[in-house]
């Protein structure tokens, strides 16, 4: 069921668009040369996250889903009936705390509001865990397309090391800074699971992917849960990192791997 209803409060959004590059069997790790070791920043540094406003309409798959009518985390539209997002950003609550807005690149803007009927957490997924860190979500729709709204692809290949990917999100701007009302998006060359495991230790699990641009720029909070796009498909869901954009890579539920579950759940072919 779309809600006709609009409250103005503190959100963040992000897009992204379709990039060139190639896909990699996910078990080739004969490079994991990652070229950019962490790096330190002064004392009382700015940490800006370093993205620009996304264009109006670049990202129709894009979606905010919010808790109590404010914005909680980034998701993407699979279907007239699912969203995808973090299963972090859906663990303890209930369909009814929840409602999802489509179809705008402004927070404070004009779009299209569903409720939530039902959420579906990986059954693998442990909070604090950070493995296994997808959700999809049901709506009361259909969802109604437009050219501002429209379903993404899950893709079922790993892009090789060093790809273009895209992040879109309306997460934080910097550590304590405000929420944009409008829409971010940023590109993130793709860092291969095992060399990431190497910089952020254990916490990254098969089932992650990573992507580094600079010191200085990356997700921050409230980008959860928002998607990586890479050759016009979903790569990746914003897990976990460590905030914000201070020289080391973001880690993003590797869709790939999830993409069997996703189907199964769904029904929805990538």
């Amino acid at each position: 069921m779309k809600l006709n209803v609009f409250v103005p409060c503190f959100y963040f959004i992000c897009s992204m668009s379709s990039i060139s590059g190639s896909f990699v069997d996910p078990n080739d790790i004969s490079s994991v040369d990652i070229g950019f070791p962490p790096q330190k920043r002064e004392a009382g540094e700015t940490l800006i996250v370093g993205g620009e406003n996304a264009k109006d309409g670049q990202a129709p798959f894009m979606c905010s889903l919010q808790f109590f009518s404010s914005h909680n985390c980034g998701c993407a539209i699979l279907s007239s009936k699912f969203v995808i997002t973090a299963a972090h950003c859906v663990w303890g609550r209930f369909p009814k705390q929840l409602r999802i807005l489509v179809g705008t690149n402004n927070l404070k803007g004009n779009g299209d509001y569903y409720s939530v009927t039902r959420i579906i957490e990986h059954e693998k997924f442990i909070m604090f865990a950070h493995a296994y860190d997808i959700a999809v979500v049901e709506v009361d729709g259909p969802i109604s397309f437009n050219d501002k709204v429209q379903p993404i692809k899950y893709s079922t290949r790993e892009p090789t090391h060093g790809s273009l990917a895209q992040l879109t999100g309306w997460g934080r701007i910097r550590i304590g800074g405000p929420l944009p009302d409008q829409l971010q998006v940023i590109n993130m060359p793709v860092v291969s699971t095992v060399a990431c495991r190497e910089i952020l230790g254990s916490d990254v699990h098969d089932s992650h992917i990573c992507a580094f641009a600079e010191d200085g720029r990356g997700a921050c909070y409230a980008d959860s849960g928002s998607p990586l796009v890479f050759d016009n498909e979903i790569i990746g869901i914003v897990s976990f990192g460590r905030p914000c954009a201070r020289g080391y890579p973001d880690a993003f539920a590797k869709i790939s791997y999830l993409a069997g579950w996703i189907k199964s759940t769904t029904g929805l072919q990538s």
